[in-house]
């Protein structure tokens, strides 16, 4: 049963599919191993050129083996006092977010979210300095749980708290968010029996690229954290919100 499954998986993508989309995951997986977040950022939209049905329950599962992955070599370097702090501000954030899938458009929180994610970025490329004290992580912590329900891109605001934390602390404090997000979100599609067999197989598909992408992005952590991780989790931040806007808020900016 199990190996017709897979080949029947392996069927639905030929030719050039499956390894377009392996090689989105090695990308994306090697981006927030090296960062601390950018997996969906870059895999997502290459996922859903090659089948919609990747998204979201197989991406998630391989976001699950990936975060579970950095959990376990990061973990220990997590801020998890902060980690407090924001889960406390998700939940404002997640009420806030379902109240507003009921009474805006898409386009609109998009667009907020993407407005928002890049005035941070301007601010810190100012004299303000985002600290990670509760100050900013409740929140941030609310505007990561708001854009995680509008737009799934949850990571920016976790990220630029800690942009001037080191490299290893940015890593470990994301690692085990996503990892726990991660968690909450296969059980919530067990429940909603999205979590077939179909599912299952095609997420172990993207399983090797999952691998590759956390042994390539660990050779990319000592170059980071030469002074670069905060560079580089203003740049990711700073596309993570375009993507969203072009992505998601396309009739307000004019893309149809």
């Amino acid at each position: 049963m199990l190996p017709d499954l897979a080949l029947q998986a392996l069927g639905a993508y030929p030719g050039w599919s499956l390894p377009l989309a392996l090689f989105a995951v090695i990308a994306g997986a090697s981006l927030q191993t090296a960062v601390g977040f950018g997996f969906a950022l870059v895999a997502a939209p290459v996922l859903l050129f090659v089948d919609p049905g990747l998204v979201p329950v197989p991406i998630t599962l391989a976001a699950l083996l990936m975060t579970a992955g950095n959990f376990a070599i990061y973990h220990r370097h997590a801020d998890w006092r902060g980690l407090g702090w924001i889960g406390l501000g998700n939940l404002p954030g997640y009420w806030l977010g379902g109240l507003a899938l009921t009474l805006l458009p898409v386009a609109q929180m998009a667009m907020l979210f993407g407005l928002l994610t890049l005035t941070m970025v301007g601010l810190s490329i100012s004299h303000l300095r985002f600290a990670p004290s509760a100050r900013w992580q409740f929140p941030m912590g609310a505007l990561s749980g708001f854009s995680g329900v509008t737009t799934s891109m949850n990571g920016p605001p976790i990220a630029l708290t800690y942009q001037h934390s080191p490299g290893i602390q940015v890593r470990g404090t994301l690692s085990v968010y996503f990892f726990i997000s991660n968690l909450i979100l296969i059980g919530l599609f067990a429940s909603l029996g999205k979590l077939d067999q179909q599912a299952l197989m095609s997420g172990l598909l993207l399983v090797p690229g999952v691998l590759l992408g956390l042994w390539l992005g660990r050779y990319l952590t000592g170059w980071l954290d030469a002074g670069r991780t905060r560079r580089a989790v203003l740049w990711v931040s700073a596309v993570s919100a375009v993507v969203v806007m072009v992505r998601y808020g396309g009739p307000v900016i004019g893309f149809e």
